[in-house]
């Protein structure tokens, strides 16, 4: 089986890490990747430069996040020749502008090419002011016709979109993030009298790191010098975030390979997203035996379940303080163990991948 994935931008960010996840778990199952992307804004990294793939790679340079008509003509073509060489089974797209592009593409070269559009989140909820949601709607209800299958990451977002109409007779999955687990990964202890939070992602508004920053002010003004936080990545916000915590104690590491391993020891992990579909990164600490604390959005909720392997906050900062403080150290290492064995039931990338396995023979065999 050969399939080809079409992604915007190979951002060091949750779609990358799962592609990389999900094409080597498929690998083992005989299933040979290819991936076509475009290229990252000046303020993001690009996740192939510092990580080897196991599947065949073609970069789109035409190909980016903003909308330029030309450019995207161009990708558009481009895809298209990209399709006629690899000559794919099945064309899986992901992320906004690659599922319209991609989508069209596939089947202007071949209508019954089986075609898949996997939502990692909500393109709806907290990304685009409300005249663009509009569109978007409109749009990917229209792109319905060219799309044989949608894959959420969540049932969250599947309903979601589905009472915006998007998709009504299309064949849904449900197909929940998976990371590797086969090594039992476990952090260097620390001889600090301090908890240590950890968050990772991009600084930019739907990520709400301003949140977190807040959350350690409400912690220092309760519990003096009982914390710390660690902010690992980059983005627009990032100089702000500085600035607004210039008094608080808060590292900066920018983008790290490796974020986990290499920002030393953390006791929990921070999730202050807006809106989340389900943030990869819960899953990546749970490998670590670490629970996370997550403001109740999204789809979040299908991995946390609330005071057994982390916390799910409703409400602002300040109540996400509290329910941090609120523990102590035996209940934090608890909540990890939790997490960890959530993780090994059911959100490994050998789940992940057998599931998209079984969706895509049934789609290649359909159109056989």
């Amino acid at each position: 089986m050969k399939v080809l994935h079409i992604i915007t931008r190979m951002n060091t960010g949750g779609p990358a890490v799962f592609l990389d996840h999900l094409t080597n778990a498929m690998g083992e199952l005989g299933v040979k990747s290819t991936i076509a992307y475009g290229f990252c804004e000046s303020n993001e990294t690009d996740y192939t430069e510092s990580h080897k793939l196991e599947a065949d790679l073609f970069n789109i340079g035409s190909l980016h996040r903003s909308l330029n008509p030309l450019h995207d003509l161009k990708s558009f073509i481009k895809i298209r020749k990209i399709i006629k060489e690899v000559a794919p089974d099945l064309v899986n797209t992901h992320t906004s502008k690659a599922g319209v592009l991609g989508r069209l593409a596939a089947k202007s070269v071949n209508k019954k090419l089986p075609v898949v559009h996997t939502f990692h989140g909500h393109l709806i909820y907290g990304y685009f002011a409300k005249y663009k949601t509009i569109i978007f709607t409109l749009i990917e209800r229209f792109l319905a016709r060219f799309t044989n299958a949608a894959v959420s990451i969540t049932s969250e977002t599947q309903n979601s979109l589905q009472r915006l109409k998007i998709g009504r007779s299309l064949k849904w999955r449900v197909i929940h993030l998976g990371i590797p687990t086969e090594k039992v990964t476990f952090l260097p202890a620390t001889s600090s009298k301090k908890i240590k939070l950890l968050w990772v992602g991009r600084f930019t508004d739907i990520k709400d790191p301003f949140y977190a920053v807040e959350v350690v002010k409400y912690l220092e003004e309760i519990s003096p010098s009982k914390f710390d936080l660690t902010m690992v990545g980059g983005g627009e916000l990032l100089q702000q975030v500085q600035l607004k915590s210039a008094s608080l104690p808060i590292k900066f590491t920018g983008w790290l390979n490796q974020p986990f391993e290499n920002s030393a020891h953390f006791d929990l992990l921070l999730l202050t997203s807006k809106n989340e579909g389900m943030g990869l990164v819960i899953l990546e600490a749970a490998s670590f035996s670490k629970a996370t604390v997550a403001r109740s959005v999204g789809g979040v909720g299908e991995f946390i379940v609330n005071d057994f392997n982390g916390l799910l906050i409703d409400g602002d900062a300040k109540n996400m303080a509290n329910g941090i403080n609120n523990l102590n150290t035996g209940k934090i290492t608890q909540l990890g163990e939790s997490a960890r064995k959530t993780l090994l039931d059911g959100f490994t990338d050998k789940v992940m991948a057998n599931n998209y396995y079984v969706l895509y023979k049934s789609l290649i065999q359909l159109q056989a």
